[in-house]
């Protein structure tokens, strides 16, 4: 059963990413340089935020997924066996019986709330739990149920990720940037419209940026699907940022430390307490594939 209250293992994932081609993650916002600046921090750095990389990673993971006969929603979508955030029946019901955490749905009467709860709870097929006092525990194994192998991983709406992304700040690069232009095709005369000249910035091929992700109580099928999308991207599969289709975005992960910390052993526990150490280092290529031997059995 999915479960968040007590931490039982920790992986921590280290490398660097290197810009195979040139990378543009936008503002939205025009600046008085260029149309699309690209996104920076305080300092005036370029860098890729978390969520950037989450995304990219997700979609890497989700398009494997489903021929290792594992399951992957549509994220944004109303798929059948996975709760939804669009309005689908399944995140209906979820959200019906929520309302009575801490209490019981009745096995009659109650008013049209208790009404659709007992209908979804014979729907989730646990009419057994009927009259019980729900609590956490069954919410959580409605999740397990009704989950898709990604959202168990990377997160949904209704259950917090396991796999936590940082930002990449920039290790190494040319200290400038590149403007590049941009005009409007008509379709069919295949020529330049008027008046539809435009132009975006990027942070040059070459640079590098400081890769951290964190995965905490994962299963085995958790840890092969991190390696999947690890793999993509060591292989450099994965492309990130916007204008991908003219060649933008095109990195490359090198995979430098994998730590695993198992908070259940004391002698470890207490070392990583008193900061004398991180827990166990594992070989990237060894972690790799001993996770992608665990997920297909």
């Amino acid at each position: 059963m999915l479960d968040y209250r007590t931490i039982k293992s920790r992986y921590r994932f280290t490398g660097t990413f290197t810009l195979e081609t040139a990378l543009h993650i936008g503002t939205g916002q025009i600046a008085t340089v260029t149309d699309s600046p690209i996104l920076r921090n305080a300092a005036g750095q370029p860098f890729i935020p978390g969520s950037s990389m989450k995304g990219a990673f997700r979609a890497a993971v989700a398009r494997i997924t489903p021929h290792l006969g594992l399951q992957a929603c549509d994220v944004f979508g109303d798929d059948d066996f996975c709760l939804s955030p669009q309005n689908g029946q399944k995140s209906k019901d979820y959200l019906g019986i929520r309302r009575f955490l801490g209490a019981s749905v009745p096995r009659s009467g109650g008013g049209t709330d208790a009404n659709k709860a007992r209908e979804a709870l014979r729907r989730f097929g646990h009419e057994d739990w009927i009259g019980q006092p729900l609590i956490e525990d069954h919410l959580l194994i409605l999740l397990d149920e009704n989950l898709c192998s990604v959202c168990q991983v990377f997160g949904s709406p209704f259950y917090a990720a396991k796999a936590r992304f940082d930002d990449l700040p920039v290790q190494d690069w040319f200290q400038v940037t590149e403007i590049r232009d941009g005009v409007g095709i008509d379709r069919d005369s295949e020529r330049a419209v008027e008046n539809i000249k435009f132009d975006f910035e990027v942070v040059p091929a070459g640079a590098s940026f400081k890769f951290g992700l964190t995965v905490e109580n994962p299963t085995e099928q958790d840890l092969g699907l991190i390696a999947i999308g690890l793999r993509e991207m060591t292989e450099g599969m994965v492309r990130l940022g916007g204008i991908r289709s003219r060649g933008l975005g095109q990195c490359r992960l090198a995979l430098e430390s994998v730590q695993r910390l198992d908070f259940r052993d004391v002698n470890i526990l207490t070392a990583y307490l008193k900061g004398d150490g991180n827990g166990e280092s594992i070989p990237p290529e060894e972690f790799l594939a001993q996770a992608v031997r665990g997920l297909l059995g």
